[in-house]
């Protein structure tokens, strides 16, 4: 016998067995559960999704819910102890950092406070239906602390809510928040227009070219990741389904799975590593995936610009870290002045020093190499540790560029998928992590020559898979144990040909259960290239092709200057929009 409101009742009912939601369930369970049944019955869910809808609209109709002046009311006993508490810690510290900490912890208290609120209001935030816990919590209790324009938080402790009416210095220091906010809402709706078009051009090359390029390899991802639903098991190419999904979190731990990451395509990606679409299927051949991701990547970033204006978001305590459509734009453009960048280890060695610089911040020496951190950071490291090239020295963030010169293109495109999840994550936004795959493998595939190798130049710029050809074949199978300052000649999970075999890339082989891999001594001389993702497509050795972006006519003039030559076909359309011959050919191509 089910337990629980009437509600929850109504709607257990209403699903089918295997998609029932369960326990204290809300309104993000039964989508879940739908959005499971969509892709195991479509037929089925067709006949469900209309009658939950009934359902919704009859008790929206009968029973519908009006808030009054009693739903906003402050519960005095639960909200003033918590104030009192966080004013006492206040009056025995000067330290801004130690007073961000009291505000903060205080405020996830009157965060959790304010969930339990009665009235309608406190139902509708809870469901889900209207409204969330951070909305009613800034008015029926306190928002406790705000933040300046630069998103830090204002040491100022909030007491009341403004259900109950702001006091006059609450409402000063509050108004800058909101007149900030106001204002970047107003002007921020182009960015995310812009950033759509950034970002579908960078990714229209990710067109789905034949079933399967047959490897074995793959990414680790946590058992438990809803996101593996939809991928194929690397190595026996087993479809993982919601059902198959829920086997594999009971067992825990960590899975390989196939990823366009992986895929080893050298023109477009396979179905099996692109995975099944929205409606559990393999995408067609031909089907241009990448603008399709993205598309999904892009629009959240409208409802991140505008949900500080709705009050949605809430002052985070670290400052270190930018958040919404500022964090998504500096993490693909990566500039040169990277907000809060988090200092990185240029060279393998140990720390022989660490200082106090004159100006604030730390000197470091590392294997006689000096190193500087800024001031307002947290030293991550100690004198005498050892630390890995591209390490992270301090608190801050890490550039994406910087990872990629010091770790490899693999470790790049990892730390850009998990950055760009931190972003949406922060939001309150759920993106399928597919699509953050196909963003960085298309923005992080670009190298640059060092010497000549074969008819490639020095200096000159080429497609990775181009230049992963001069490492293929050229090593032997080696050990992980003995392969550390070895040079990976062949792909071992999200690690690329012509990485260097560090020790945590060693012992990350190993926790994957990989005995050997293929190495050389040598590698042929290329260097990543990291650009920012409005730059990317001009790196396109297509002259045609970068026709389909900006400074057309210097393209032109570049062209003509050094006799480039453009294929008419391939997996970007603008060569055939722009030579009149657009068709679908083999494989999908344009």
């Amino acid at each position: 016998m089910f337990k629980g409101t009437f509600g929850q009742a109504v709607l257990h009912s209403a699903m089918p067995e295997g998609f029932k939601p369960t326990g204290n369930f809300g309104v993000g369970d039964v989508k879940n559960n739908l959005i499971d049944l969509a892709r195991k019955d479509p037929d089925k869910f067709a006949l469900v999704a209309p009658n939950i809808k009934k359902i919704g609209d009859e008790f929206s109709t009968y029973e519908g819910l009006s808030v009054g002046l009693d739903d906003i009311e402050p519960e005095y006993s639960k909200r003033d102890p918590i104030i009192r508490s966080a004013k006492s810690a206040m009056k025995k510290t000067n330290d801004p950092n130690k007073i961000g900490q009291i505000l903060f912890q205080a405020q996830q208290k009157m965060l959790a406070v304010s969930r339990e609120h009665k009235g309608d209001m406190g139902l509708m935030a809870r469901s889900g239906a209207k409204g969330n816990v951070t909305q009613l919590m800034k008015t029926v209790s306190t928002p406790v602390v705000v933040g300046d324009p630069s998103g830090r938080p204002v040491p100022y402790l909030f007491e009341r809510g403004y259900g109950e009416g702001l006091s006059p210095a609450e409402a000063w220091i509050g108004a800058v928040e909101a007149r900030h906010q106001g204002n970047e809402a107003n002007t921020a709706v182009s960015a995310p227009g812009e950033m759509s078009k950034i970002m579908a051009q960078n990714m229209n090359r990710l067109v789905v070219s034949q079933a399967d390029c047959g490897t074995k390899n793959g990414i680790m991802m946590d058992a438990k990741d809803s996101s593996i639903i939809g991928r194929y098991l690397a190595g026996s190419n087993s479809l993982i389904d919601s059902m198959k999904r829920r086997s594999i979190a009971k067992k825990g731990g960590r899975i390989k799975v196939r990823s366009s990451l992986t895929c080893e395509l050298d023109e477009g990606i396979c179905q099996k590593c692109s995975g099944r679409d929205a409606y559990d299927k393999d995408p067609d051949i031909g089907m241009n995936i990448g603008v399709r991701s993205a598309q999904a990547l892009t629009e959240p970033l409208s409802q991140m610009a505008l949900s500080s204006r709705h009050g949605v978001s809430l002052v985070k305590g670290d400052a270190d870290k930018p958040t919404g459509l500022r964090a998504f734009r500096q993490t693909v453009e990566m500039p040169a002045s990277f907000y809060m960048r988090a200092p990185v280890a240029e060279l393998t060695g140990k720390v022989e020093s660490i200082n106090k610089a004159p100006q604030g911040g730390f000197d470091l020496k590392i294997s006689g190499s000096s190193h500087y951190v800024p001031p307002n950071r947290t030293l991550k490291v100690k004198p005498g540790q050892k630390i890995e090239r591209g390490d992270v020295l301090s608190s801050g963030v890490p550039s994406p560029s910087d990872i990629i010169k010091h770790k490899g293109i693999g470790a790049g495109r990892k730390h850009l998928v998990h950055a760009l999840k931190d972003v949406y994550d922060d939001a309150g936004i759920k993106v399928d992590q597919k699509h953050l795959e196909m963003a960085a493998r298309s923005q992080i595939n670009y190298v640059k020559a060092l010497d000549k190798v074969g008819d490639v130049l020095p200096g000159e710029i080429l497609p990775y898979q181009a230049a992963r050809k001069a490492f293929i074949g050229s090593g032997s199978s080696t050990p992980v144990s003995k392969s550390i300052g070895k040079v990976l000649t062949q792909p071992a999970l999200h690690h690329m040909p012509g990485t260097t075999i560090s020790s945590s890339m060693a012992k990350e082989l190993r926790d994957a259960g990989l005995k050997s891999i293929e190495t050389s001594e040598t590698s042929p001389k290329f260097e990543p290239v990291a650009v920012a993702a409005s730059r990317t497509p001009l790196l396109n050795p297509n002259w045609m092709q970068r026709l389909g972006w900006r400074y057309q006519k210097q393209t032109l003039i570049d062209a003509a200057t050094s006799g480039e030559k453009a294929e008419l076909t391939g997996y970007n359309p603008i060569s055939a929009l722009v030579s009149g011959n657009f068709d679908r050919r083999d494989k999908g191509k344009y």
